[in-house]
């Protein structure tokens, strides 16, 4: 039997195939023509140059008109056009006046030092974490201490020293909850040397020394400045920034050189004409 017939006969069908593309194309062409360009819901009828509302947002929150490259920055858009960035101050932050008039209390001060000693082994000594620290991390830390936040009458108090990565490695903290009913005491006869109250004075009128040693406590506004430091040891003077400038360190207590072999410089040989 011949192929001529069924060759003839796909050669229709696909001549049919292709009339019916060609006259739906034709169609759909003369009808987009009829409707005008498509627009889809929620495009603005402004026009793009109607300087007075360019930067202001469609009704549907769908399409903004176009703005100069200018305005950009300042024209909300996207699917948080409702959120705005504000910058939101925790509760109880008070603002720090740097020149308030600033008068220490010898009370104020020695409640804070009993408080200070309570929570170190002996004078000198990372002090313990007062609070419960699980479940949190280093950064966690960091967040509170590294500029002193103040949060539902509570404050916490300002890093002395740089940002160390693990701070439990110096600051012991409280036992976890299964074990807070369990004694953890050690019996220990370390006597520490006793705080310090005040620094020396070359004579009366004299800047005080420093009567600890600057070693991790090389911020002194984190407990002599600023609106959390110390009641009672505030400095008088917290615009100053150099505080050495005045207050002389001690080499003893830094364990930097003894005392008694300072090196001097020769005595100057003044000659008189």
């Amino acid at each position: 039997m011949s192929d001529q017939p069924k060759l003839a006969g796909r050669g229709r069908l696909m001549s049919m195939f292709l009339f019916v593309v060609i006259a739906v194309s034709a169609i759909g062409y003369l009808v987009g023509l009829s409707d005008g360009v498509p627009r889809p819901d929620g495009v603005s009828e402004r026009s793009p140059t109607d300087v007075a509302e360019t930067s202001a947002v469609d009704a549907s929150g769908k399409v903004i008109p176009a703005v100069s490259y200018a305005e950009i920055p300042a024209t909300p858009m996207g699917p948080t056009v409702a959120y705005q960035a504000k910058p939101v101050a925790l509760s109880d932050q008070l603002a720090y006046d740097l020149f308030k008039k600033i008068e220490p209390s010898e009370a104020d001060k020695l409640d804070s030092s009993r408080i200070r000693s309570s929570r170190r082994a002996y004078n000198g000594a990372p002090p313990i974490i007062p609070h419960a620290v699980e479940h949190t991390s280093d950064a966690a830390c960091y967040a509170c201490h590294g500029g002193g936040v103040r949060l539902d009458g509570m404050k916490a108090s300002v890093m002395s020293h740089a940002y160390l990565a693990n701070c439990v490695q110096c600051h012991s903290p409280p036992p976890p909850t299964p074990f807070q009913d369990v004694p953890h005491d050690v019996d220990n006869h370390f006597v520490g040397l006793a705080a310090p109250q005040a620094g020396k004075r070359a004579y009366p009128g004299a800047p005080p020394t420093i009567p600890h040693s600057q070693w991790m406590r090389e911020s002194c506004n984190a407990c002599h400045g600023g609106p959390n430091g110390w009641a009672g040891m505030e400095s008088t003077h917290p615009w100053r920034t150099n505080c050495t400038q005045c207050h002389a360190p001690s080499a003893i207590l830094d364990q930097a050189i003894p005392a008694k072999t300072i090196p001097m410089l020769p005595p100057l040989d003044v000659v008189v004409n």
